[in-house]
């Protein structure tokens, strides 16, 4: 396939401004791109319209090659062609399917090396000027691809950090929920015997040692299935009722530690439109993190507003504790990031896990200060149509 016209005749017009403009035009259509196909594939088209050229392969050894204007080579094809390549800035005797009695070849370096190789061909030779322009764009074109490199790499270990994270906390819940059953045992056999109070509080240290490791395995379950994939089960879900069940849910533990839990019941037409489950989950995180914060005697509020933008609703938690410092608002959302103070009330993953629910439902969700002190959190979700 050949490039479109258009696009040709707008890098040739900036190269008809001279070899500066021409680079810095190939510097900004380089610079946004991530995966190295694409940054190849663009690099092939913008250098192909900068020399005139009809067709023109990009090869390299560890990105599959792309064509314009001819079929794309297989990869052993593409690898006899690298083989054989000649020095640059002369196309040499370059067994490459490419039409045309003129060719070029342009050495694409890289910090290892040389990354590749851009082929060109075209109706009438190359003029020098085209040459060294070339030349020049090969740097740029081997930074583009790579920055892409390193990306994917990058994408590619968190990726398999990301599986072995879930792997691990699979594998570890097994034994965790084994061990909180036998303890919730013993504590019903010993219950009425005369045991010493201080076995009773050794069984309730460790069973809520093994509830919190409960938690944090499927808190870290949860957050990687969200990111492996966006299978909610979507519908309508009314805020009257995600509000008036997650505050039922919490109103126990409210009280036993002396705050009280506010419910602000939004109009009955607002429905938020998501996966029930993880709204209520998500909503039951906030909450809980806004009681362990609140003194007691304080406050927590929930409640279900219209949202600020079309299309969307809103939930708030806002709570009297100490509030969270500017610097501190986006931090907190990051898996295990926990504030001073705070590593002996919570996993560190229950806002993280708010978060990625939030995006799963293209939504969004930020920290703020709450008028009269404390902290507020707002999700913001798209409505039910």
């Amino acid at each position: 396939m050949r490039a479109d016209d258009e696009p040709m005749n707008d890098t040739r017009t900036e190269a008809s401004e001279g070899p500066a403009g021409a680079l810095l035009h190939l510097a900004l259509q380089l610079g946004p791109l991530r995966l190295p196909e694409e940054a190849a594939r663009v690099a092939l088209e913008a250098c192909a319209a900068l020399a005139g050229a009809e067709a023109g392969l990009m090869l390299s050894e560890d990105v599959p090659p792309v064509a314009l204007g001819v079929e794309v080579p297989a990869p052993a094809e593409a690898r006899a062609i690298l083989a054989s390549a000649a020095l640059p800035g002369s196309s040499g005797d370059i067994p490459t399917g490419l039409p045309g009695p003129a060719r070029l070849a342009v050495a694409i370096p890289a910090a290892g090396g040389e990354a590749g190789l851009l082929l060109l061909a075209g109706p009438t030779p190359f003029q020098t000027e085209t040459r060294m322009l070339l030349a020049e764009a090969a740097p740029l074109v081997g930074q583009a691809l790579d920055r892409a490199r390193h990306l994917a790499r990058a994408r590619m270990s968190e990726v398999a950090r990301e599986a072995l994270v879930s792997r691990l906390a699979h594998d570890i819940r097994s034994p965790l929920v084994a061990t909180q059953a036998s303890l919730e045992v013993a504590q019903r056999l010993l219950r009425g015997q005369p045991v010493t109070p201080a076995i009773f509080d050794a069984l309730r240290t460790g069973l809520r040692s093994v509830q919190l490791a409960v938690e944090l395995c499927d808190d870290m379950l949860e957050i990687s299935r969200l990111q492996q994939s966006n299978g909610l089960a979507r519908r309508q879900v009314p805020l009257r009722r995600l509000v008036g069940e997650t505050c039922e849910m919490l109103r126990y533990l409210a009280d036993q530690r002396g705050v009280l839990l506010e419910e602000h019941q939004p109009a009955a037409e607002l429905r938020a439109f998501g996966d029930e489950r993880l709204l209520r989950r998500m909503l039951t995180n906030l909450v809980t993190n806004s009681l362990r914060f609140a003194p007691a005697g304080g406050k927590v509020a929930l409640e279900g507003l219209p949202g600020d933008v079309e299309g969307t609703v809103l939930l708030r938690v806002s709570d009297t504790g100490p509030g969270i410092p500017l610097a501190e608002r986006e931090r907190i959302f990051e898996p295990f990031a926990q504030g001073p103070g705070e590593a002996s009330r919570g996993t560190g993953l229950g806002l993280a896990l708010c978060r990625e629910v939030a995006i799963a439902h293209g939504g969004s969700i930020w920290a703020e200060e709450r008028p009269g002190g404390g902290a507020r959190f707002v999700v913001r979700l798209p409505a039910a149509p």
